[in-house]
């Protein structure tokens, strides 16, 4: 079977992470463990079409890297993904939509969409959920946990009881994704691919639901 990354989005308040850093919460982790911070560069490639997000595929440009997510179930607050990290399985994907498409020194013939920069610090808990805590350059703050797993049903029923267990940190609001954060923010870049991305409108139960 394909290894997903099965995450969820959650919103968190600034003032909660000193707590989550000396594991001070009601009740504390388990285990936790923090992995440290990196900053990196996105840049989101689609087609004029917006073939690829109609679809559920994401294409970026991680700094030098490319990278494909394709989602297999749920929405972009809670949802399973395949991630492709090689070239040639990237532009296989790609001529599924786009037969032709060139390959990636020529950004597969696609046009950027957007691009910021990102500082993430991450923290492993009870030995098997990654916690990632994202601030962009343009001001917005949004958080994930990820499990990657096999059986996608079943990460998401441990990542809701993980959600519920410690929800003095994961706040039961509605959490806003960096895309949608990105197009509220620069609202002149704002066409059709932010509206298929749109983080919030398939998301209509509450955090750890459903």
């Amino acid at each position: 079977m394909v290894l997903l990354e099965v995450e969820q989005k959650f919103s968190y308040s600034p003032p909660l992470v000193r707590l989550l850093n000396l594991n001070k919460g009601n009740p504390p982790f388990s285990s936790l463990r923090y992995l440290g911070t990196n900053r990196f560069h996105d840049a989101y490639f689609d087609h004029t079409s917006q073939i690829l997000a109609h679809n559920g595929i994401w294409i970026r440009k991680r700094d030098a890297r490319w990278e494909a997510k394709r989602r297999t179930e749920g929405d972009f607050i809670r949802s399973a993904f395949q991630e492709i990290n090689s070239l040639g399985r990237i532009h296989d994907l790609i001529c599924r939509y786009l037969p032709g498409s060139p390959n990636a020194q020529k950004n597969f013939g696609l046009d950027m969409c957007c691009q910021f920069w990102t500082t993430r610090e991450t923290y492993l808990a009870d030995r098997k959920f990654s916690i990632m805590l994202d601030e962009t350059d343009f001001g917005h703050s949004v958080g994930e946990v990820e499990l990657e797993a096999e059986d996608a049903v079943k990460a998401h029923r441990e990542i809701n009881a993980f959600l519920d267990k410690y929800s003095w940190f994961f706040q039961n609001q509605s959490p806003k994704g960096k895309l949608t954060a990105y197009f509220e923010r620069f609202p002149l870049h704002k066409h059709s691919y932010s509206e298929v991305h749109d983080e919030t409108k398939t998301c209509g139960s509450t955090l750890g639901k459903a």
